[in-house]
């Protein structure tokens, strides 16, 4: 599996944890962020080729986020994750270009399963600093 450099942005400590702990033991560079803010200061000052989203932080919509992601580095990919699955929510998350859609809660192996697809579709195929 090709090593990814990956952004965790989720006020749960234990997402943040979890995502971290099973996505370095495949080989791949986590970073976690807590707010919205913290999200977007990440995205505008470092490349990233993957980033794990929660669509609920504590001072504003994770579609901010996604919307500016989307604008900053279009070739970034984009799972929205969110206790809060509907739909309309996913169809949102789509329409702004997320790659996919973890309903919370979610296990290792279909966090895994997320970003092995998010592989196979090319992420990871371009050079990041």
């Amino acid at each position: 599996m090709e090593r990814l450099k990956i952004l965790v942005v989720d006020d749960e400590k234990v997402i943040c944890s979890g995502c971290r702990m099973v996505l370095s033991d495949l080989g791949h560079t986590v970073d976690t962020r807590k707010t919205c803010k913290e999200g977007l200061d990440a995205i505008q000052n470092q490349d990233y080729h993957l980033v794990l989203l929660d669509m609920k932080l504590p001072d504003s919509d994770g579609m901010e986020i996604l919307k500016t992601a989307r604008i900053e580095n279009s070739g970034m990919y984009i799972i929205v994750m969110t206790g809060y699955a509907t739909i309309r929510n996913a169809v949102s998350a789509m329409r702004l270009g997320a790659f996919d859609y973890l309903p919370k809660p979610f296990t290792d192996e279909e966090l895994i399963a997320s970003v092995e697809r998010a592989l196979e579709n090319g992420v990871g195929c371009r050079e990041i600093k």
